[in-house]
């Protein structure tokens, strides 16, 4: 079986384990085989005679219990009799539990395992693969398709083995009784065959579809969560209420209509179990008028006969779930097997503690529209670049393929005389700290938020980056300090504390090159030119790249380009860029006659 198959390396280390719970639940189907073993003794060795009748011999093979205690001896017989079925009970709960505690103990551990390689392989896709897979597809992948690989191992798989072996039994035992007592499972499982193979068809490709009306609808509700204060903002709770109504009454129609289809073909399994049983009937009383059936034979029968028609809807039920089991286990190998072909390029060189980036006439696209045209850049380590330039010039494109989060379509950048690509992008990704434009906060106190990078850093080191940012001057004025709790993605905090955070946690990450991607414009110029002043004196030995749309915060930097359309038109210090009166110049001036510094 392909799912097998594709969670054995998961898989393979509890096989022990489930083939133990398998071997459980053949002991509890036992159980179940043998009762009705005991109960044909009970009425005809103890009830019927109770009753004034004869007793008689039948096909129990337990007779051999109680053929040395005296016939007339009736609560000897019923007392050892009433012993072995109390026996067999215990040996039930005892197995059933066992079975329970130990499939579900250790195939919770495999599933883990599944979901953090699922995770692993979601932050390690590139741009492309990401674009993929819709929120609300990841989510799904995660928590449904994992948990169903897994109760194809602990549920489907072991009950389908019970079923088919209290059939087997079951049908023998009926045999022992009269051969032509056979017929009935032989009759069952051949009509139960032609329906089955159309059920199972159509099961199949409902089943995916399923799947996306959830998928819409686990985005939908995500979106309406994390956007809640841009819809409320906006006071359009209406359109959204609205989306997810269409969303959620899709899915309905959707379960309702399959729902339906389902009840139809149950219908028709219903209906097999009464002809089966009629036929049964018939049989059994042919036979008892003949005398080839005892009463507690008759019971027995009847027992047999209900259990074989309900094992084998269950197995068809269980043949429909491991439709949807298969269906999770396409959809989440085949995310794992997706090839990140950008990844691929890259090599597993470890970057140096003072990289030089030089950027060789680099180009980027994205979908044939040109981000970048011929970028030529040196950044030698410690030097301090500011980048500038109108929203949608290429800024933000030009951090992200610095740090490897996009690819390049022409020219090349290198690392200490080295292609990028011979280097590790994960450690290309430590060689930055990165705070970007739109921040994310997880919802975990503001210290946590800050020591990101390093759990393990000391309170004074994250008190030490809080200061220069200046988180300290919002998070003292909590009741808990750094230890105040935010709400998810940073609600609770302010626009412009949430940059702060972000320009903390990336200070602490003290890495060779600090990246600051507009993460400045939610401050107010006061706030802002504090924290200038304290990463002018941090950054004395460090590379710092900024970018920003204010012109007075790059004065004092090494070089400043301004991009425009993807090309840098400008570049130079503040002194040349104020001589060349250009752009940058005129931006310069504009903001000057607006905004009021805090002086040095």
């Amino acid at each position: 079986m392909s799912i097998l198959k594709r969670a054995f390396p998961y898989y393979k280390k509890i096989y022990g384990v489930l083939a133990i719970c398998i071997l459980f639940g053949l002991m509890q189907g036992v159980v179940s085989l043998v009762e009705p073993q005991i109960v044909t003794l009970i009425v005809d060795r103890v009830i019927n005679p109770a009753l004034g009748r004869k007793p008689v011999e039948n096909s129990s093979i337990f007779s051999f219990l109680i053929q040395d205690i005296p016939v007339g001896n009736l609560w000897e017989i019923m007392g050892v009799l009433v012993s072995v079925f109390l026996l067999f009970m215990v040996a039930y709960f005892v197995t059933f539990y066992a079975r329970w505690n130990l499939a579900h103990y250790f195939s919770i551990k495999c599933d883990n395992v599944v979901r953090l390689h699922v995770l692993k392989k979601i932050n390690s896709f590139g741009q492309p693969l990401l674009k993929e897979y819709s929120t609300g597809d990841l989510i799904t992948i995660v928590n449904s398709d994992a948990n169903n690989i897994r109760e194809f191992h602990v549920a489907t798989i072991p009950f389908m083995v019970d079923a088919v072996f209290y059939i087997v039994v079951a049908s023998y035992m009926l045999s022992r009784i009269h051969i032509g007592l056979m017929l009935v499972p032989l009759l069952t499982l051949a009509v139960f065959g032609v329906i089955t193979r159309r059920f199972l068809k159509m099961c199949g490709e409902n089943y995916s579809k399923l799947w996306g009306k959830n998928s819409e609808l686990n985005t939908e509700t995500q979106e309406s969560i994390y956007g809640i204060r841009t819809i409320k903002s906006y006071a359009r709770e209406d359109i959204r209420r609205q989306r997810f109504c269409e969303r959620s009454e899709d899915l309905r129609d959707f379960s309702t209509s399959f729902g339906v289809k389902r009840y139809k073909y149950f219908v028709a399994f219903d209906t097999v179990d009464q002809f089966v049983m009629l036929a049964s009937m018939a049989i059994s009383i042919f036979l008892a008028t003949r005398f080839q059936m005892t009463s507690g034979e008759y019971t027995a029968f009847l027992t047999y006969l209900l259990s074989i028609c309900g094992n084998f809807v269950d197995i068809i039920f269980l043949a429909s779930d491991m439709q949807n089991e298969k269906v999770s286990a396409d959809r989440l190998f085949g995310l794992l097997d997706k090839k990140d072909e950008i990844g691929a390029k890259y090599g597993e060189k470890t970057v140096s503690k003072t990289p030089h980036v030089v950027l060789s006439h680099v180009s980027a696209k994205a979908d044939e529209n040109e981000l970048l045209e011929d970028i030529s850049l040196e950044i030698p380590y410690g030097k301090k670049i500011g980048v500038m330039g109108k929203t949608g010039s290429g800024k933000s494109v030009l951090l992200r393929v610095l740090q490897a989060f996009e690819e390049i379509s022409d020219g090349t950048i290198t690392i200490d005389g080295v292609d990028m690509k011979e280097y590790s992008r994960n450690e290309i990704a430590k060689a930055y700290g990165y705070a970007m434009q739109n921040v994310f906060l997880f919802s975990n106190s503001i210290a946590a938020n800050i020591a990101y990078y390093n759990p393990e850093a000391s309170d004074e080191e994250v008190m030490k980056c809080g200061e220069l940012a200046q988180v300290s001057e919002f998070a003292e004025a909590f009741p808990d300090g750094y230890q105040t709790v935010i709400g998810e993605k940073g609600f609770g905090l302010s626009g412009g504390q949430k940059q702060r955070v972000a320009i903390a946690r990336a200070l602490l990450k003290n890495a060779p090159i600090t990246v600051l991607d507009d993460c400045t414009s939610a401050l107010d110029i006061e706030t802002e030119s504090k924290i200038f002043k304290n990463l002018d004196g941090h950054f004395q030995e460090r590379t710092l790249i900024m970018a920003t749309h204010r012109a007075m915060a790059l004065k004092d930097f090494d070089e400043i380009i301004f991009l425009e359309e993807g090309k840098i038109i400008e570049r130079g210090t503040f002194h040349e860029l104020m001589e060349l009166n250009g752009r940058y110049a005129n931006l310069y001036r504009q903001q000057i006659d607006k905004e009021v510094f805090v002086s040095e």
